[in-house]
């Protein structure tokens, strides 16, 4: 007799602090490194890495949706168990927290930013100071960056035809 396909998996999140969830599943999606990954019941047994994502699955004809960040993710053909560094469901979303950390992370970024243009800008004008000061500098700067002067031509006379 041929073996059937199950008709669904157990799906387990858990980060380091908690079990998130531990269900019968249909249908997940996951955010692998690589790129989204569909699980159906019978997958090909799969160890995958897990990027910053929306990890979706489906529950009794009811999709359903989780927040993780990085992790790893153990397919079979009957379960399905994620390793998450972090995890959060919809209803533990606090929007005014949400709010205050991408402010603060964008506040960051810009920073960074801010202190990068600011090194080569001081770098390009240490050089155009140099310039100005040494302007011999700038002549053979051009010939380094592959500016050439042409040679005359010079032929032995005893080769002339004629």
């Amino acid at each position: 007799m041929a073996d059937t396909l199950p008709t669904s998996f157990q799906l387990t999140v858990v980060t380091r602090e908690r079990r998130i969830i531990d269900v019968e599943s249909d249908e997940v999606e996951l955010p692998a490194s690589d790129g989204e990954i569909g699980v159906l019941p019978g997958h090909t047994p799969l160890l995958t890495t897990l990027r910053v994502g929306t990890m979706r699955y489906r529950s009794g004809g009811e999709f359903h949706r989780i927040v993780i960040s990085w992790g790893f993710a153990e397919i079979l053909p009957d379960r399905v168990i994620v390793l998450a560094e972090r995890g959060v469901l919809p209803s533990e979303v606090d929007p005014a927290a949400a709010e205050a950390e991408r402010i603060e992370a964008e506040k960051a970024r810009s920073g960074i930013r801010h202190r990068r243009g600011a090194s080569r800008r001081s770098s390009s004008d240490d050089q155009r100071s140099s310039l100005m000061c040494h302007p011999e500098r700038s002549e053979g700067a051009g010939r380094r960056r592959g500016a050439m002067r042409a040679a005359p031509i010079r032929t032995d006379p005893s080769l002339r035809s004629g």
